[in-house]
């Protein structure tokens, strides 16, 4: 019985993601985004960043907490919901769905490396080849 109450604990402490920091590399000429423009690139509205150049979305891994708390707070999603409407726009080949890493680990990497790359990590992950440009609180609510 303990067992089983220890991983619910475990399990809980993971759905939550706390903030969530949208990031670039350091090098990247943008340093601020619109929770409308996360928006509009995450849906596939847009193909460019603020500063006009082409982006790179990165999406965390299909089963990562940050993912779901991500989809949940921008655009009031489920991950499942998300994955059904880009199978349905990439069945019209309207839009292509953002790149979705394996590890969590290989985001930061892969953003470290392209000036047009944007993805997003959970606040504890901050790294100093890259910058914040918005904040998803918690509570859903974001900040530039």
């Amino acid at each position: 019985m303990s067992k089983v109450i220890l991983v619910l604990l475990a399990y809980s402490g993971t759905v939550s993601a706390g903030d969530i920091l949208v990031v670039v590399s350091k090098d990247s000429t943008v340093n601020t985004i619109s929770k409308r423009e996360l928006v509009d690139l995450y849906m596939g509205r847009v193909h460019s960043l603020p500063d006009g150049s082409p982006v790179m979305k990165i999406d965390a891994p299909v089963d990562s907490p940050v993912r779901a708390a991500f989809y949940q707070a921008l655009i009031g999603m489920k991950v499942s919901e998300v994955n059904a409407y880009w199978a349905r726009l990439m069945f019209t080949g309207r839009a292509t769905p953002p790149m979705s890493v394996t590890k969590s680990g290989d985001i930061a990497a892969l953003l470290a490396n392209n000036p047009n790359a944007l993805g997003y990590l959970p606040e504890d992950s901050e790294n100093e080849n890259l910058k914040t440009i918005f904040v998803i609180k918690e509570d859903g609510q974001g900040a530039p």
